[in-house]
């Protein structure tokens, strides 16, 4: 009866975690309709180029 009841629950968990990355990859970037009207964070809407080159000043001024 235990071993039932934690397989339901792995079972559950492992559903949740699959429907969550689904939505999230499903229609790919949502940010098409602006960043205000985006769910995620913002940091996310950014363009590429733009967040690299802010990882780059971060890791610069981490070394110094």
């Amino acid at each position: 009866m235990e071993n039932l009841i934690v397989i339901i629950i792995v079972a559950l968990a492992a559903g949740l975690l699959g429907r969550s990355y689904y939505k999230k990859y499903k229609k790919g970037n949502q940010c098409s309709g602006g960043c205000s009207s985006c769910s995620t964070d913002t940091s996310s809407c950014e363009f590429p180029e733009e967040r690299d080159t802010q990882l780059i000043d971060i890791r610069k001024t981490m070394q110094k």
